[in-house]
């Protein structure tokens, strides 16, 4: 027997059950309601203010790094290749920087897509090292040999190769951006 939220009362009858999903349903939005709730503060007269901090949004248009064969010294191809992209948006440093980095590794002939994700789950502390760019990045990791990027197929390689599928946060007006592919 399925189970829900909210306290149910055992009926036959599937139009009880249907009033009672409309009402876990309206409990579950208002306590999302509430919890996104924004609270403002007033400062005392005379009190010098403070700017609020910048909004990011995360761009769903991911792009592709490549990571460098010798990860420690490749900080600098992964920073110029985020920069590359930057620039390539029209965006700035100081209004966009790494969200979600998901590191894929690629796997041998004989191996699984686990083997590829093993091996990117040990690079991490060697990536988030090469640059500071990654140091206050969310990275995921996971395994294979092409992936689909921006709705193009890439190559990721065998085992030993890896490519950081990156997003960008944006800090500036609404994106309007096809995040359907």
């Amino acid at each position: 027997m399925a189970r829900g939220f909210g306290f149910r009362r055992k009926s036959n009858s599937g139009e009880d059950g249907a009033g009672w999903i409309y009402a876990d349903l309206f409990l579950a939005l208002m306590i999302v309601g509430l919890g996104s709730a924004a609270v403002t503060t007033s400062s005392a007269s005379g009190s010098t203010q403070t700017t609020a901090p910048k909004a990011f949004q995360l761009s769903c248009a991911e792009f592709a790094v490549r990571v460098p064969g010798n990860i420690r010294a490749g900080g600098a191809a992964i920073e110029n290749a985020v920069s590359a992209e930057i620039a390539k948006r029209g965006w700035t440093s100081d209004s966009s920087k790494p969200g979600l980095v998901i590191v894929m590794g690629g796997f041998g002939g004989s191996e699984s897509p686990g083997a590829g994700d093993a091996r990117a789950q040990s690079i991490l502390g060697q990536l988030r090292a090469s640059t500071p760019l990654l140091q206050q990045v969310e990275i995921r990791t996971g395994g294979a040999r092409t992936v689909r990027v921006n709705g193009v197929n890439t190559t990721v390689g065998g085992a030993g190769s890896y490519l950081m599928v990156t997003y960008l946060l944006f800090s500036g007006p609404q994106l309007s951006e096809d995040c359907t592919r």
